[in-house]
């Protein structure tokens, strides 16, 4: 999926990988969310992560509209939890444009 955002001259994008039916669940807080916010929907959420240049994925809650951002979350498919009520992301490395800001 790719996720683009127009604003003026301002022209971002990237690419996910979406694993549904699934959530990040870590054992440390090194990979806690750095930040909540409540979005109406999936697609949403992934511009919420775009917006944010540290995001490098989002778990998105359908029942409660919540989006959880991370940083840091590169290689953390094996951190995955099930949960039918949620859709994970991961930014796909390498197709953040620009790469950082």
């Amino acid at each position: 999926m790719i996720i683009t955002q127009t604003v003026g001259e301002d022209i971002r994008s990237m690419e996910m990988s979406l694993i549904s039916d699934s959530k990040f669940q870590c054992a440390n807080t090194t990979c806690l969310p750095f930040l909540n916010v409540i979005t109406s929907n999936i697609k949403y959420c992934q511009i919420a992560c775009l917006g944010q240049s540290q995001c490098t994925a989002a778990t998105f809650h359908r029942s409660t509209s919540d989006c959880e951002l991370f940083a840091g979350m590169w290689n953390q498919n094996g951190n995955i939890l099930a949960d039918v009520d949620t859709t994970s992301m991961n930014v796909i490395s390498g197709t953040r444009f620009p790469s950082g800001q």
